[in-house]
């Protein structure tokens, strides 16, 4: 009888790619360019002008009048992000012979963290999750919120100069969602027949799109489902900020390291398991209100 293809199958093997190939993936160009700062205790305290004191002009012997500045405090405080993942060790030494059975775990439990981060850093509410921290959508002052039409609008060059006319010491970047991107490279290549301005970015190792010399990078973390007057759910934000510790947009970290920590829990209590814990303290602060923008209501999404 000749070889069947049953018979002959018993006898190979399938070959395993070593690793994870990667499927949930959100564009956001934001999280790389984000400065943070250390904060020893529980919350990260600066205070913003109120009001100036004043002064005039004199004839002599005239009283010379007196009065003093006015201060805003603000408190950012520090947020516990964390999760636990349970290996057992039963699984975890005898099929890590491809792939590390824990070190695959704690990777995508490092992942869905800095996507939790990144999420929460755009609409982080701390006034609904008080657990959580305020966003760049909270975190954006009524007065520097502009938006594109009553009921929500296309995309136009006027309107992105207003959004960086709204950050007086010039925005660092402007962000906005891949599909608005594509609107805005539609609108240069209508008017000047090209892709745009280029401009080289030290965090890039490539050219990137500007507008007015300010660079322009893609978070997909902006919701597209935002609602501008009788719009519907279908408009998107687009934001211009400083991001630095002296004026502008920046994280917070607590804790000896400023990334995620990892710690091993040690075996569970009613299981042949491993339990092992990736933490962060973070959380987020503005300083000046002036250092971030907000151009809402955009239907190129």
């Amino acid at each position: 009888m000749a070889l069947l293809k049953a018979e002959a199958e018993k006898l190979s093997n399938n070959q395993l790619v070593q690793g994870i190939i990667e499927e949930i993936i959100t564009v956001n160009e934001f999280f790389g360019l984000m400065p943070f700062a250390k904060v020893d205790g529980k919350a990260y305290v600066y205070h913003r002008e109120n009001q100036l004191p004043t002064v005039t002009f004199l004839d002599p012997n005239d009283v010379v009048t007196e009065d003093a500045g006015t201060f805003t405090e603000v408190v950012a405080k520090l947020r516990i992000l964390a999760g636990d993942v349970d290996v057992d060790k039963f699984l975890n030494e005898t099929m890590s012979d491809t792939d590390n059975q824990l070190g695959i775990q704690l990777a995508l439990k490092a992942k869905a963290m800095a996507r939790q981060f990144q999420d929460t850093s755009i609409n982080g509410d701390a006034g609904s999750n008080p657990k959580s921290f305020d966003g760049m959508k909270v975190l954006t002052a009524a007065g520097q919120v502009t938006p594109i039409a009553a009921n929500g609008g296309a995309l136009t060059l006027t309107a992105l100069d207003q959004l960086i006319d709204a950050v007086p010491n010039k925005p660092d970047f402007i962000m906005m969602r891949s599909g608005t991107r594509r609107a805005f490279v539609a609108l240069i290549r209508a008017a000047s027949g090209n892709t745009g301005a280029m401009i080289q970015h030290p965090n890039f190792d490539v050219p990137v799109l500007a507008h007015n010399g300010v660079p322009i990078i893609v978070n997909d973390w902006l919701p597209s489902n935002e609602v501008q007057g009788s719009s519907g759910a279908v408009c998107a934000s687009i934001y211009a900020a400083r991001c630095n510790e002296m004026d502008g947009l920046h994280g917070l970290y607590g804790g000896s390291d400023a990334g995620f920590r990892v710690e091993s829990i040690g075996t569970v209590q009613n299981k042949d398991a491993l339990r092992t814990r990736v933490k962060w303290y973070c959380g987020m602060a503005l300083k000046s209100t002036k250092s971030l923008a907000r151009l809402s209501g955009i239907t190129n999404v």
